[in-house]
C-alpha cells in the first residue's frame, strides 16, 4: 500500500484523524404519492414557505417531487439524525392519504407522461422544468434518489500547504483542486461497487413486470436522463467539456450534467478553476427503501472511507485517465446489468477492493466502526440475496411491498406524534420547536442537547434558544430573576396583581415547627422555591406525621421551600408569545372518574394507557402516580386499589394542578373570558417580556374580571422560558400552533 507524497506528508504531520473528518451533507429526493402508488395531485405544502427560502424542502421536478437537503455535518450520526428530523416534519404536512414513495424506480405514472404535473413554484424554474421535460426522458428524470456532498476539513489543506505542498504548486487553490481531483477519480473507478453494494432499483419503474432485473436501473448509465460523460483528467477539462456540452445543446444547462461525480464550488463553473473546488457531490445512491428516510447511513460512511482512502493513495497517471473511466463505464454498466439475486462477475475484485481498504483502516488506526462496516459489506459480497436490490427484487409484487414499506413509514410518526425523529434528546417544547423550524427551511443546531440550548438560523440570521421556548426577546435579568419563586411573586406583585401570601423556609424544622399555624389557615401550598416541578397542596391539612414527610421528602429535593395560602379556583396557564395571548389551558388536578364498575386500579390503568401518557415532561401528559399524596387522598375518601367507583364520580389523586403530576390539560382559549387576557397581556407588558407563561387561579373563566375583585385573579407565577407542548398536545380541545407563533416572532416577516 504504497502513499503518494501527500499520504506521506498527512502520515509524517499525524494528520490522518483529519482526513477522516469530512464534512458530509445530504440531498435527498422522494415523490409523495396516494395509496395506490399514484403521484400526488396536490401542489407542493404550502406549510413549507417559499421555495426561494426554505432550502431544506424544496420541490424536485415534478409537483409530487420533494427535495430534503440537509446542512453540512462532520459526524454522520448527527447528519442522520438531522435528515430523520426533516423526514418526519416533512411525513407531518403531507396531505391526507399521502405517504413518501420509498424507492428509486417510479411509481404509478399516468400513461400520457406529458400530463405529470411538473413543480410551478416559479416562473424561473417551471420554464427550465418544461425545458427540461422537451428535451430528456420525462421517465428517467422521474426517477429519485440521494446525492452525498463532501468536503474535506480545510485545515487539512492549510496544515499540508504551508508544511509541504506551498512548492510544488503554484496557489493554495491548485493543491486544493489536485486533491479533490484524485479524490473524485477514484470515486468514479470504483462506482460499479458502490452500486453492487447500495443499487436498490431492479426495475427503472416499478410498474414494469417484463424487463429483465438489474442491480440498478436507476443509476445504469442507460437510466441517466442525461448521456454527457463528465472528463476528470483535469479540472480545466471537466470545465472545458460541460461548457462545450451547453454550448453545443447536448446539455441545457451545467445543472443537467448527470454524471455520478461533479465538482463543486462557491461560483460558476467557468471560474471555478481559479475560485477551487469546494466539495465533491456523489449523485449516484438509489433510496434505500429499507428506511424511511431512503439512506443508509453505511453508504455515507463507506463514502467518507472511500474518499479518505484516495487522499492519500496516488493519483492516476493524467494519460491514463480516459482509459481508465472508459474502463470504469464498462465495468459500471456490466455490474449494474447483471441479475442482482446472482454472484456479480466482479465479485473477486470487489472482495480485494474491501480487504485493501480493511488493510489500510488498520494500518492507519481509522475508528472501528469502519471495521464493522467493512464487515458488513463484505457479506454482500459473498451473499449477493442480501443486496438491496435483490430484496427488491425477490418480492413478489414490488409495488405492493413499497406502498407497505411507505405506508409502515407514515404510520410510525404518528406513534408518538410529540417526538421528532433525530431530536428525541431535547425537551418537548424544543422538540415541536425544532420540527417547526425544520418545516419552514430554519437551520437547527443543537448547541448543548442536555442544556435543550438551540441556534436557530433563518436567512443568515441566528437566534439562540434554551428550553424551547427561552429566547434574547426577553430581558436577561428579568428572565434570572423569573426561575425563583420568591424573587417572581415580589415582582407580580410590585406590578399590582394579586398574589397568595407566603412565606420562605430554609430548614424542613423550620417549615415543621409552624404546622399548628397552617392547620388554622385551613390549608398549605408547598413549592420547593427554585424548582418548577415540585409542588404539594393542601386544601385540608393532614396529619403532623404525614405532613412532616412530605415536608421532609421536598427538603431532600430542594434547599429551601414555600409555604404559600390556598386559593381555590380553577388552575390557568397562559402562554404570551410577542406580548399577546396566544394559547390557555387547564389544569385539573390528577384525578379520575368513575364508571360505577371498575376497580380504583383499573381506572388508574385505563387513563395511564391513554396514547398521550407518559412520564412527566417526557410525554405531554404525565401519568398518574400512586406516591404518598395519591394514597392519602385515596384514604380520605375511605377508598383502596380495589374499590368500585360510583358513575360519574371524580376522585382528586392530588389538590396541585402541575405538568408533572397526572394534571388533565385543556385548552380554554377560546372560552376564557377577554378581560383576564387583557389584564395578561398589560402584566406582561409592563415587564417588557416578549415570551411569557402565566399562572392564574380563576374562580370563573366565564365572568367579567372587575378592579373591586382583584381575587377573581389571583397570580401563582410567571415563567421566562414556558412550556409549549401543553398547548400543542392538550387531552381536550384545539391543538394551537404555539411553535409556529414563537418562530413567527423569532423571524418576524423574514419567512
Amino acid at each position: 500500500m504504497e502513499l503518494d507524497a501527500v499520504g506521506k506528508a498527512i502520515v509524517q504531520y499525524q494528520l490522518v484523524p483529519l482526513v477522516h473528518q469530512a464534512n458530509l451533507g445530504l440531498e435527498v429526493t422522494m415523490h409523495r404519492v396516494d395509496s395506490h402508488g399514484c403521484l400526488a395531485a396536490t401542489r407542493h405544502p404550502h406549510a413549507f414557505g417559499s421555495a426561494q427560502q426554505n432550502q431544506q424542502l424544496r420541490p424536485g421536478f415534478s409537483a409530487s417531487a420533494l427535495k430534503f437537503s440537509t446542512p453540512v455535518r462532520r459526524d454522520i450520526p448527527a447528519l442522520m439524525a438531522y435528515l430523520n428530523g426533516l423526514n418526519t416534519a416533512a411525513r407531518r404536512t403531507l396531505g391526507e392519504g399521502e405517504q413518501l414513495w420509498p424507492l428509486s424506480s417510479t411509481p404509478v405514472l399516468p400513461t400520457d407522461l406529458a400530463t405529470i404535473p411538473l413543480a410551478d413554484v416559479d416562473q424561473v424554474g417551471y420554464q427550465r422544468r418544461r425545458d427540461l421535460a422537451r428535451k430528456y426522458d420525462i421517465q428517467k428524470l422521474m426517477t429519485t434518489g440521494s446525492h452525498v456532498n463532501l468536503s474535506l476539513n480545510e485545515t487539512l489543506f492549510t496544515r499540508l500547504y504551508t508544511e509541504t505542498f506551498h512548492q510544488q504548486y503554484h496557489s493554495y487553490v491548485d493543491f486544493r483542486n489536485a486533491v479533490y481531483l484524485k479524490v473524485a477519480q477514484g470515486l468514479v473507478r470504483m462506482n460499479w461497487l458502490i452500486q453492487y453494494l447500495f443499487g436498490a432499483s431492479p426495475c427503472l419503474a416499478v410498474t414494469d413486470t417484463t424487463s429483465r432485473h438489474q442491480r440498478s436501473s436507476v443509476q445504469h448509465p442507460n437510466g441517466r436522463y442525461s448521456q454527457v460523460t463528465g472528463d476528470y483528467t483535469s479540472i480545466d477539462r471537466y470545465v472545458a467539456k460541460l461548457t462545450a456540452a451547453v454550448h453545443e445543446k447536448q446539455l441545457i444547462s451545467v445543472a443537467d450534467f448527470d454524471g455520478p461525480v461533479r465538482f463543486r464550488s462557491n461560483g460558476q463553473l467557468a471560474t471555478m478553476t481559479r475560485q477551487g473546488v469546494y466539495y465533491l457531490e456523489y449523485r449516484g445512491l438509489d433510496l434505500d427503501p429499507t428506511s424511511p428516510v431512503g439512506v443508509d447511513a453505511n453508504a455515507v460512511a463507506f463514502l467518507r472511507l472511500l474518499a479518505s482512502y484516495f487522499v492519500m493513495m496516488p493519483a492516476l497517471p493524467i494519460k491514463m485517465v480516459p482509459q481508465v473511466n472508459v474502463q470504469a463505464d464498462q465495468l459500471t454498466r456490466q455490474v449494474l446489468a447483471e441479475n442482482p439475486t446472482t454472484a456479480s462477475a466482479q465479485a473477486i475484485p470487489a472482495a480485494q477492493v474491501l480487504e485493501a481498504l480493511a488493510d489500510f483502516v488498520k494500518a492507519y488506526d481509522l475508528p472501528n466502526e469502519d471495521v464493522v462496516l467493512l464487515k458488513q459489506l463484505k457479506k454482500r459480497v459473498t451473499d449477493p440475496k442480501t443486496t438491496l436490490s435483490a430484496q427488491i427484487a425477490m418480492q413478489a409484487d414490488p409495488l405492493a411491498w413499497a406502498l407497505q414499506q411507505a405506508a409502515r413509514y407514515q404510520a410510525d410518526i404518528n406513534e408518538r406524534p410529540f417526538e421528532l425523529a433525530g431530536f428525541t434528546t431535547l425537551d418537548l417544547s424544543s422538540q415541536q420547536l425544532v420540527q417547526q423550524a425544520l418545516t419552514r427551511g430554519v437551520r437547527v443546531d443543537v448547541v448543548d442537547a442536555p442544556a435543550n440550548i438551540l441556534r436557530l438560523t433563518n436567512l443568515g440570521h441566528s437566534q439562540l434558544v434554551v428550553n424551547g421556548s427561552g429566547t434574547d426577546l426577553n430581558p436577561q435579568a428579568l428572565t434570572t430573576v423569573l426561575t425563583h419563586k420568591a424573587a417572581a411573586k415580589q415582582v407580580l406583585a410590585e406590578h399590582g396583581v394579586q398574589v397568595p401570601a407566603s412565606q420562605t423556609y430554609h430548614t424542613a424544622n423550620q417549615l415543621i415547627a409552624d404546622y399548628d399555624r397552617y392547620v388554622q389557615a385551613g390549608g398549605i401550598v408547598l413549592k420547593a422555591a427554585n424548582e418548577s416541578h415540585k409542588v404539594v397542596v393542601f386544601r385540608i391539612m393532614p396529619e403532623r406525621e404525614l405532613f412532616e414527610q412530605v415536608v421532609r421528602q421536598l427538603f431532600e429535593q430542594t434547599s429551601a421551600v414555600m409555604a404559600e395560602e390556598v386559593v381555590v379556583a380553577s388552575s390557568y396557564r397562559f402562554l404570551v408569545i410577542d406580548g399577546r395571548v396566544q394559547a390557555i389551558v387547564e389544569r385539573i388536578p390528577a384525578n379520575i372518574v368513575g364508571d360505577g364498575r371498575s376497580t380504583v386500579k383499573t381506572l388508574l390503568d385505563r387513563k395511564n394507557g391513554r396514547a398521550l401518557r407518559g412520564t412527566a415532561f417526557k410525554w405531554p401528559q404525565s401519568t398518574l402516580q400512586l406516591g404518598t399524596i395519591e394514597r392519602y387522598r385515596l384514604d380520605s375518601y375511605h377508598l383502596t386499589l380495589d374499590s368500585v367507583v360510583s358513575r360519574g364520580t371524580q376522585i382528586l389523586l392530588r389538590e396541585d394542578a402541575t405538568f408533572g403530576n397526572g394534571a388533565d390539560v385543556l385548552d380554554a382559549t377560546d372560552d376564557m373570558h377577554q378581560s383576564y387576557v387583557q389584564a395578561v397581556e398589560k402584566l406582561v407588558a409592563d415587564l417588557h417580556l416578549s415570551i411569557a407563561g402565566v399562572d392564574v387561579m380563576i374562580p370563573n373563566l366565564y365572568a367579567e374580571l372587575v378592579p373591586e375583585h382583584p381575587e377573581m385573579a389571583v397570580y401563582l407565577g410567571i415563567h421566562a422560558a414556558p412550556y409549549l407542548y401543553p398547548h400543542l398536545f392538550p387531552m381536550f380541545g384545539k391543538a394551537r400552533p404555539v411553535a409556529g407563533q414563537l418562530l413567527d416572532a423569532l423571524f418576524g416577516n423574514e419567512d
